[in-house]
């Protein structure tokens, strides 16, 4: 792959394609707005196609932004157009077939209720996001790579705590299959305006290791903790996200105040922090891929729903 923000990179033609589509289906949608007044609800598809034009446009940068993998443009780009879906068949078929529910009573006796349509469709979407969602974040081996056995790629894997060249630890999870990658990015307790201040953030890899098809199925957690407390009062704050995946994370951020370490003020005046989530998954996704495996990140511990 070259740098520079090529045409190369996994899901590219793909990509290209699906943007395409999308956007002949949005102008389609805004040019039945524009010329079909005559048919009811017609501005439902100046609504939809400029939804899906911003998501092509959004779309445009994370394509340039992500040029080794561009599979997470056809994931957002699929769901956006499966959110929409309904609603453009139904306009289409008004602006050139002459539908119209109209002609169907729909409280009369004896007809299905919409939910038994719509149900099934939202369980069909669901389904697609989560296993678009996980194709996008996979990472086939590496060419000429040979699978090697699941405690071997353990016993690799642990071998990255090791040393100080990585922020993460690697310990062994509750399961034989599991290992658990820490990054505790954020740890401070500061003053500042005779207001006590601390704040926890921690970023949480769980891999499995699957041996029967030899792939690392990845599931993300995160959680950020902030307290402080004062003449004013305190406060608390917690969040857990668990089963997101996450394409592109970075943040820098500066906290002021008199640092407080082992419980004594220390001469700093201010704490820096930062992460990215590439500097905790590309080691084990490089690994892991250069060992025979498959890295898959996953929303959920199920085999036969996040493929």
């Amino acid at each position: 792959m070259k740098k520079g923000g090529g045409m190369e990179g996994k899901g590219t033609g793909l990509a290209l394609i699906v943007m395409g589509l999308t956007a002949v289906v949005a102008l389609s949608l805004i040019h039945i707005a524009w010329k079909r007044t005559d048919i009811h609800d017609h501005m439902l598809g100046a609504v939809l196609g400029i939804i899906l034009l911003a998501a092509v446009l959004a779309m445009v940068f994370l394509f340039f932004a992500m040029p080794g993998n561009r599979r997470p443009v056809v994931f957002f780009l699929t769901f956006f157009v499966l959110l929409t879906l309904p609603g453009s068949v139904f306009l289409h078929a008004r602006a050139y077939t002459g539908f119209s529910l109209n002609a169907y009573d729909l409280d009369a006796p004896g007809m299905p209720s919409p939910l038994l349509f719509l149900l099934p469709y939202i369980a069909l979407v669901a389904l697609v996001f989560i296993r678009l969602a996980s194709w996008s974040m996979t990472f086939e081996p590496e060419p000429g790579s040979r699978a090697i056995g699941a405690q071997d790629l353990r016993q690799r894997l642990r071998t990255l705590d090791d040393g100080a060249e990585f922020p993460f630890t690697v310990t062994p999870g509750k399961r034989a299959d599991e290992l658990i990658v820490d990054w505790k990015y954020a740890d401070a307790v500061w003053l500042d305006l005779l207001r006590l201040h601390k704040i926890s953030e921690l970023a949480r890899l769980t891999i499995r290791l699957d041996e029967s098809d030899h792939t690392a199925r990845v599931r993300e957690m995160q959680s950020q903790f902030n307290a402080s407390a004062g003449a004013g009062g305190a406060g608390l704050s917690f969040k857990m996200q668990w089963g997101a995946i996450t394409f592109y994370e970075t943040k820098r951020e500066t906290v002021y105040g008199i640092q407080i370490e082992n419980g004594r003020p220390v001469a700093r005046l201010g704490y820096r922090y930062g992460f990215d989530i590439r500097e905790m998954r590309d080691p084990l996704l490089k690994l892991i891929t250069a060992n025979g495996w498959t890295f898959k990140c996953v929303p959920l511990p199920i085999k036969w729903l996040t493929g």
